[in-house]
């Protein structure tokens, strides 16, 4: 008999490599629209100004700019908080955000857009998703958002933005892992692919695993937001016929992946899987916990993932 059960079945693409392993284009998605703009209402020009409007704001928010990201806002404008905090009038939002960079150096904001419209001449609304980033082995994270726009002096400037949604699961917050990884280990070498599924709300990858050159290990993963639960959940099926899947926790600055598979063979395996940041180009993987059939086999040491640049 089995000494552990888990609830919920193998890792990612990193735990399902890593585990064959030791048992037997930065591409932020900066100013990408995600939806449906409704490029059908007639103003080209006026889409385009908003869009630009967000890409100067994550320029500057970058530069750690703080007069320049307010001075997209109105000079009575509001900034609503994801914790509830209104922030009235653009000198006040300056000061806000010359705070935030203050904690916060060299951090960057995504503004991932997913909608435009037009309810009047002069009035726009734009909607989507802000991914935060910091520079060093803080987790991305995500919030909602949604900006007021009006014309002011023949300029689009933001009358009033509103975040909320802090704290749950997306995609986005993972969109960091995209790219090409790899770790070697003595002669053994792994090679993670991980890319966004086109029109899909998926991340898919594939995985292989070498060893003295030559390929013994390999397979496909998709990860996604299991809806019923509002959290990630990944699955992996290798080139073999062992399959799984797991469900991602947010723990800190790592994510924990409480996982199950099953071998070709038919064995049950479970593991407790921890994906640690160090930056935007390296992270770390262990695996701890772990059960292969009725048999408990010691925690891995950390191995460390790096970034293929092209």
């Amino acid at each position: 008999m089995r000494k552990r059960v888990r609830a919920f079945l193998v890792p990612t693409v990193i735990a399902a490599a890593a585990i064959g392993f030791l048992i037997a284009r930065d591409n932020r998605a900066t100013g990408q629209k995600q939806g449906a703009a409704g490029d059908g209402d007639g103003r080209p020009a006026d889409r385009e100004a908003i869009e630009k409007s967000a890409r100067a704001f994550m320029k500057a928010f970058e530069q750690g700019d703080a007069a320049q990201v307010a001075s997209l806002w109105t000079e009575q404008g509001e900034m609503h908080e994801p914790g509830g905090e209104v922030i009235q009038g653009r000198a006040n939002i300056e000061k806000s955000f010359r705070e935030h960079f203050k904690h916060n150096p060299k951090a960057k904001m995504d503004v991932l857009i997913e909608n435009i419209r037009f309810p009047g001449p002069n009035l726009a609304i734009e909607e989507g998703v802000l991914r935060h980033t910091g520079a060093g082995k803080e987790l991305p994270s995500t919030t909602l958002y949604s900006v007021t726009h009006v014309k002011d002096g023949g300029q689009w400037k933001v009358a009033v933005s509103r975040e909320w949604g802090a704290g749950q699961d997306r995609l986005e917050d993972l969109a960091w892992l995209v790219g090409k990884w790899k770790a070697a280990v003595g002669d053994q070498e792994v090679t993670l692919l991980i890319a966004k599924e086109a029109k899909k709300p998926s991340l898919v990858g594939r995985f292989t695993k070498k060893a003295q050159g030559k390929d013994v290990f390999s397979g496909t993963m998709k990860i996604f937001i299991d809806t019923a639960r509002g959290q990630l959940r990944s699955w992996h099926f290798d080139d073999e016929g062992g399959h799984g899947q797991a469900l991602w926790i947010r723990d800190g600055n790592r994510w924990v992946l409480d996982s199950i598979a099953v071998l070709p063979d038919g064995t049950e395996t479970a593991s407790v899987n921890i994906l640690g940041r160090i930056n935007n180009d390296e992270l770390t993987w262990r695996s701890i916990d772990r059960v292969m059939g009725n048999e408990e086999l010691p925690d891995t040491v950390p191995i460390r993932l790096v970034r293929v640049k092209d």
